[in-house]
């Protein structure tokens, strides 16, 4: 089991961390994405939501979580296979979890014999809006055999909000 590195902003201010940045950026991929689809199909109303849902999976990437609530922490379990420790990073807020993996996959293949290929960067954004407030110098993430764990405590002095469900 390898741990994984936490980036915590306390700062009520998102926008000083790359993270959001990034995320801001892909937001607008999504879009033009989405609108592509739209304008493919003719420009015609009735699959607006999954115009979208396609381009935020290819953007991305959106893979199998849960996110489980105990007595006194939050616990997100992500699957991530193919990825290494140094490969994930998980920004943390008081209210939301954001993990950011990249790795590159190295062809070992000649140019000339790959007809086609879905190898090469792998990259993904997933955020999780919690349903309270975390304990930033307590959260811990660890990888192991593909399933990322991060365990987020309640802060004692908050109450939960209500489930307002997670996604990117």
């Amino acid at each position: 089991m390898a741990n994984v590195a936490v980036r915590k902003a306390t700062s009520p201010s998102k926008e000083t961390l790359p993270v959001f940045a990034e995320l801001s950026k892909r937001f607008e991929e999504i879009q033009r994405r989405a609108f592509g689809y739209f304008e493919k199909r003719g420009r015609s109303a009735g699959n607006e939501l999954g115009d979208w849902l396609n381009a935020e999976h290819e953007i991305l990437g959106w893979p199998k979580a849960q996110l489980a609530e105990g007595k006194d922490t939050f616990e997100i379990q992500l699957t991530l296979p193919g990825f290494e420790a140094k490969d994930v990073e998980v920004t943390a807020t008081p209210e939301e979890l954001i993990v950011h993996a990249v790795a590159e996959t190295e062809k070992k293949t000649k140019e000339d014999q790959v007809l086609w290929t879905e190898l090469g960067s792998n990259e993904l954004y997933r955020r999780f809006e919690l349903p309270g407030t975390v304990a930033l110098d307590k959260i811990t993430a660890t990888l192991d055999k593909g399933l990322l764990r991060i365990k987020a405590p309640k802060t004692a002095t908050a109450p939960a909000k209500k489930n307002s469900g997670a996604a990117a």
